[in-house]
C-alpha cells in the first residue's frame, strides 16, 4: 500500500521509526486502523452510487431515466398533454436551444407548476418526471438504470444536454 510521504517510515539501523514521533511502528498501526475503519464506508458509498446512477448525474446524457419510466411518460403524455402539445414540439431546434444547459430541475418546476394548462400542478411528481423522461427519449437522450428523481435539489444538479443532430423517430 502506497502512503503519502509524511507517513513513510524510515529505517535507521534496522529500527522502523516514524518521522514525526521517532517511535517505532506507531504510524503503521494508525494507518492500518484507519484503513480498516474507512474501507466499509467507502464500499457502502460506492454501492449506493451504483444503485442510483441518476442521483448525482451531471448531465441528462448520463442516463437519468429508465426506458420503463419513459414508456409511462408516453402514456401520460398521450392521454393528457398531446391535445395541446404535439410530440414534435419537443424535438425542435428551438426547444433544444431553450433548454440546453439549463437543469432538469428548471424543466420539472415549469411543467409541474404550469401544466396541464386547464389544471396546473394536478399530476403527481412521479408523473411529471415520467413526462420529462419521455421528452428526453424523444430527443435521443440515452436511458439509464434509474428513474429521474423527483427531489428538486437533485434535479437542480442535472444539466440538460441532448445529442447533436436530428432527433430519432419514435
Amino acid at each position: 500500500m502506497l502512503t503519502p510521504p509524511s507517513f513513510r517510515e524510515r529505517t535507521v539501523h534496522g529500527d522502523t521509526r516514524t518521522p514525526s514521533s521517532g517511535r517505532p511502528g506507531r504510524r503503521r498501526r494508525t494507518v492500518r486502523v484507519l484503513s480498516a475503519s474507512l474501507l466499509p464506508a467507502a464500499v457502502l458509498a460506492l454501492r449506493l452510487n451504483a444503485q442510483s446512477p441518476s442521483a448525482d448525474a451531471a448531465s441528462t446524457m448520463d442516463g437519468i431515466y429508465t426506458a420503463d419510466q419513459a414508456r409511462r411518460g408516453e402514456d401520460t403524455y398521450m392521454s393528457i398533454c398531446v391535445g395541446c402539445h404535439p410530440a414534435g414540439t419537443y424535438t425542435t431546434q428551438a426547444f433544444k436551444a431553450t433548454w440546453s444547459n439549463r437543469t432538469v430541475g428548471d424543466l420539472f418546476t415549469l411543467i409541474s407548476q404550469t401544466m396541464p394548462q386547464n389544471e396546473p400542478a394536478s399530476l403527481s411528481p412521479q408523473e411529471y418526471a415520467q413526462v420529462i423522461a419521455y421528452i428526453l427519449k424523444l430527443n435521443g437522450v440515452p436511458a439509464g438504470r434509474g428513474d429521474i428523481p423527483v427531489d428538486p435539489e437533485r434535479l437542480k444538479r442535472i444539466r440538460i444536454e441532448m445529442p447533436s443532430g436530428p432527433s430519432p423517430k419514435k
